[in-house]
């Protein structure tokens, strides 16, 4: 009897031992399997949260400002000069040269150190008035020998500089939602200092190396959302159908249609990936730097801002009445500081 006692505990036993080990190695795949399922969730919410932007913050006179992330991208132009010519002239007829693209080369690395904010918008003229009303401040148009500004001349049909056009007067209708136009580099930044008082923070404007950061967005197309000009009327107001039906002389427009012959209110169109509207049409915006026609030869790795000296600021991006090459992300243009047209405003940046 002992042994099959013996036996039936040593077997109890065995069985125990065996429906234990079953439950560890059930529990242990559980385990495992829950660890995967954790891992998979956590990287769909990561992958989530990085393809949304974060939101913009908003400053005490209503600005949005949008988080541009530090990191590093190729600025200038990944296809030759040659190339750039050759398909917008069989495109489009422009009429343009190699020698209008040379200086978007050569294409160099740069590397934007910290982040910063961005105007998610160009300043409004809404934005504009109030720092105006505050200050009783006169714009480059307003006051000196040389009154006037670039503006619209609805007879002639084409830009036309007179004494009464200036931030108040474009010569086509604007609400206080639209781009501030006819502000010279002076005026922009008249306007972050005044701005950077208010808020206490340091405002200014964007250097050419962060402004072509903030437009690319990881792109490295000819436009944020890819090389075909024909999709411009979908991110930004460019010269197109619409101008061209008002202006049947208007040449080198896209086909497509933006629904806009002059500006359009801010964030009319689709933003890029970083959340940021308007970067190849509407208007030209001010850019920190002074321009150096073969700065980027010689231009640093980090932060980049320009030479130390020329006669001209920095211009980027394009407006209702440019043609879309001049609407490239790797467009460059230039302007002297108290130069003013209805084709140019401006956005700010922000140190964090």
């Amino acid at each position: 009897m002992g042994y099959i006692g013996n036996g039936e505990v040593q077997l109890g036993f065995m069985f125990e031992n065996i429906v234990s080990n079953m439950s560890s190695k059930i529990y242990a795949r559980y385990v495992v399997l829950a660890s995967y399922l954790l891992l998979y969730f956590l990287a769909f919410c990561c992958v989530s949260l990085a393809a949304e932007p974060p939101k913009p913050i908003v400053n005490s006179i209503g600005m949005k400002m949008t988080l541009i992330p530090a990191g590093e991208f190729k600025m200038g132009s990944g296809e030759s000069a040659e190339e750039t010519a050759k398909f917008f002239n069989k495109t489009y007829a422009e009429g343009v040269s190699a020698a209008n693209f040379e200086e978007e080369h050569p294409q160099h690395r740069v590397r934007i150190t910290q982040p910063f904010y961005l105007g998610t918008y160009h300043v409004t003229r809404g934005q504009f008035r109030r720092f105006v009303k505050d200050t009783g401040y006169k714009t480059d148009a307003e006051k000196g020998e040389k009154l006037g500004a670039f503006g619209w001349n609805l007879k002639k049909k084409d830009l036309d500089f007179r004494k009464d056009y200036s931030w108040r007067t474009a010569g086509f209708a604007q609400t206080d939602d639209h781009p501030v136009v006819n502000v010279s580099w002076n005026d922009a930044v008249a306007f972050c200092r005044w701005l950077s008082r208010e808020e206490q923070k340091t405002y200014r404007l964007p250097t050419e190396a962060e402004w072509e950061y903030a437009c690319r967005a990881g792109t490295t197309t000819r436009y944020c959302n890819g090389n075909d000009p024909e999709k411009l009327a979908k991110v930004g107001n460019v010269l197109d159908a619409s101008f061209k039906a008002t202006t049947p002389d208007c040449e080198y427009a896209i086909k497509a249609s933006d629904g806009y012959v002059f500006t359009a209110p801010v964030g009319s169109f689709a933003p890029n990936a970083f959340g940021v509207y308007d970067m190849h049409g509407n208007v030209q915006g001010w850019c920190l730097d002074w321009y150096g026609m073969n700065y980027y030869s010689i231009s640093p790795v980090d932060d980049p801002k320009g030479p130390d000296a020329w006669y001209a600021r920095s211009l980027r991006g394009g407006s209702w009445y440019l043609i879309s090459s001049s609407s490239r992300s790797a467009a460059r243009d230039w302007k002297s500081p108290d130069y003013r047209c209805c084709i140019i405003g401006f956005r700010v940046a922000r140190i964090p």
